[in-house]
């Protein structure tokens, strides 16, 4: 090797320690910096024609483990999700109270039950008819409360997906002109580490909003999809749109299009991302369940609660009476009082084989045909019927429904009789009742509505007509304005009856805290097989503690996720995080080879100086 050879290959030698030296100095700089990685130097021994003139100085590159970022961002989504879920279900559970609390919805029920009991021991009392007013006004106001919370929370959720989808729109025009910038410095061979700690740091903001995966491609860009299987970006990003909602009550879902979806836009591709599965973990997933499953089922047990505070208090059995025509026997029943929702419980047996059926009154025949789990007896075959027709068409809808061996007919007025068929050993009609809420507050019968549906004090029924009535019934519950008009009748139940009388008020409380009810299983409580049941206040205790384990549930799984993402965290972080005791042992050996480069330099100048200095 030559002396010039030999300065060239120290002068590139000088030049890469510079350049190490320059990141290391950088790595230094920004050991705080938030997204920023360890670059580390690059160099590769320089060739021409075959042999080594020097040392080649190349890009800084990142040091990535890809599979470790990708589970990190897999669980920052995670974690994000249930953080929303544990925040907005802790608001829920205050808003229940403690299964102890006074002030829980549990235990207004119970100082309404107080109250009742109060009554009872001095029903000539003015101010106990008031005491009871009051505190079930309390009642009525704490439920219009807690669903317009519920609503609200709903609509917060709404209002953040709008905003999510919003920011990720932004983040994703942001990722592609980075894209672009890498693809273009790449193809020059210049470094792009820095542009790729500005992408990730777009990705992984991108991530907590929706869990997405990422594929590398040999240009340097990144395409990117949700973990459905929906392009997100390729070249050029998708277009995500939000119909964001302003106004939302309990009857809006997303199922019947009440609430807002997010749809992918991308030339003739219009996907809703919802209804495909396709956004299934981070802060849009948690508010989208927020919004259409967890809140909808606080508003449904409220609203369950509701009903059953209304129906237990003014729903009254109606028996029938025995009917014999010819060798048919059976029962007859009077419809004139059966509002929409009432039912009618007949059971009947054809063959030995005994079948429980639950006839519901409907003004609407846009709803029919019911389900059978309109009801919630698992046991029963539910029959719609529209009472919004003549009685030939009544008479008609009921046989179609029921089997031969079952005979329908109406002998007068709004009687409906259901005979057997008269063989002996064929059939047999074995109990007919109705359940029925009439207005009328002194007619004899101890029950009474002391809580209507809205101001105008519509009888609370339960009625499927739409919108069915107990859909957002705990926004609108109130106290019957007639009772509050004159407060006696929470004593005075027919004439005749006074006011030291303590019948009414014993069973009303009796209804309340005694009598056992079924609940609907949709409301979390109970299974389909085996619903729930006992009394309102049992209820309403239950309802409670089905929130406070909610939101404890919540809170460890929020707990817990948290825990593996900080740990895969600390794991990046130690593997492309700058460390200040490796960067300055870095720097000293760059130094070394800085000064072993300069000395190489000094002694060819040195020896040049002796080859001039030859023949002088």
């Amino acid at each position: 090797m030559s002396l010039t050879s030999a300065l060239g290959a120290a002068m590139s030698g000088l030049n890469v320690s510079q350049s190490g030296i320059d990141i290391t100095a950088r790595n230094i700089a920004n050991v705080g910096t938030p997204g920023y990685t360890r670059k580390v130097a690059q160099q590769t021994n320089l060739l021409a024609g075959g042999e080594g003139i020097g040392v080649r100085r190349e890009a800084a590159q990142r040091q990535i483990d890809e599979f470790l970022q990708q589970q990190l961002r897999t669980a920052s989504a995670g974690a994000a999700a249930l953080n929303i879920k544990s925040s907005m279900l802790s608001r829920v559970d205050t808003m229940f109270g403690t299964p102890n609390s006074n002030s829980s919805i549990a235990g207004a029920i119970s100082s309404l039950a107080t109250m009742l009991q109060e009554l009872a021991n001095n029903p000539e009392s003015d101010a106990a008819r008031q005491s009871l007013l009051n505190e079930a006004s309390n009642l009525a106001a704490k439920m219009n409360r807690m669903s317009d919370t519920i609503q609200n929370m709903r609509l917060e959720a709404e209002r953040n997906i709008a905003a999510g989808v919003e920011q990720a729109n932004a983040l994703l025009q942001t990722i592609a002109q980075v894209n672009n910038q890498i693809s273009q410095r790449q193809a020059g061979s210049m470094s792009v580490g820095d542009l790729q700690d500005k992408r990730d740091m777009a990705i992984d903001e991108l991530s907590r909003l929706m869990d997405v995966k990422v594929v590398n491609r040999d240009d340097g860009t990144v395409t990117i999809f949700t973990s459905g299987g929906q392009l997100l970006l390729d070249r050029t990003p998708v277009q995500l749109t939000f119909d964001e909602r302003t106004q939302i009550d309990a009857t809006s879902t997303y199922e019947n299009g009440g609430m807002g979806t997010i749809r992918l836009v991308s030339g003739s591709n219009n996907i809703d991302l919802i209804a495909a599965g396709a956004i299934r973990s981070g802060t849009l997933a948690g508010y989208v369940e927020m919004r259409d499953k967890v809140l909808p089922q606080a508003q449904a047990q409220l609203d369950e609660l509701a009903a059953q505070l209304a129906l237990s208090l003014s729903e009254e059995t109606v028996a029938s009476v025995a009917a014999v025509d010819g060798a048919a026997a059976g029962f007859q029943i009077d419809t004139a009082s059966m509002l929409p929702g009432n039912t009618i419980s007949l059971t009947y047996s054809v063959g030995g084989v005994r079948q429980n059926v639950t006839i519901v009154r409907v003004d609407d025949p846009s709803v029919l045909p019911l389900s059978n789990n309109v009801t919630a007896n698992p046991n029963d075959v539910v029959i719609g019927l529209n009472f919004n027709q003549p009685m030939a068409g009544i008479i008609a809808d009921l046989q179609a429904a029921l089997p031969p061996e079952v005979v329908v007919s109406n002998p007068s007025g709004s009687v409906l009789r259901f005979l057997d068929d008269g063989a002996a050993d064929t059939s047999d009609i074995e109990s007919l009742s109705a359940a029925v809420t009439p207005a009328a507050l002194a007619d004899g019968s101890t029950g009474m509505a002391l809580f209507v549906d809205g101001l105008n004090g519509k009888i609370f029924s339960n009625s499927l007509d739409v919108p069915p009535q107990k859909a957002g019934f705990a926004s609108r519950i109130q106290i019957n304005p007639a009772i509050r008009a004159d407060d006696t009748l929470l004593v005075s139940y027919g004439a005749g009856v006074p006011l030291g009388d303590s019948t009414r008020p014993l069973d009303l409380l009796a209804r309340l805290t005694s009598n056992a009810r079924t609940y609907m299983p949709s409301t979390g409580i109970g299974g389909s097989a085996s619903p729930f049941n006992g009394s309102v206040d049992e209820f309403a205790r239950r309802l409670v503690s089905f929130q406070s384990a909610q939101a404890a549930n919540a809170e460890r799984d929020a707990a817990a996720q948290q825990v593996v993402s900080s740990s895969l965290q600390d794991r990046f972080d130690a593997q492309t995080g700058v460390n200040i005791d490796d960067e300055m042992s870095n720097l000293l050996l760059l130094q070394n080879a800085y000064s072993a480069n300069a000395r190489v330099i000094s002694t060819i100048q040195d020896l040049f100086n002796v080859l001039m200095s030859i023949g002088r």
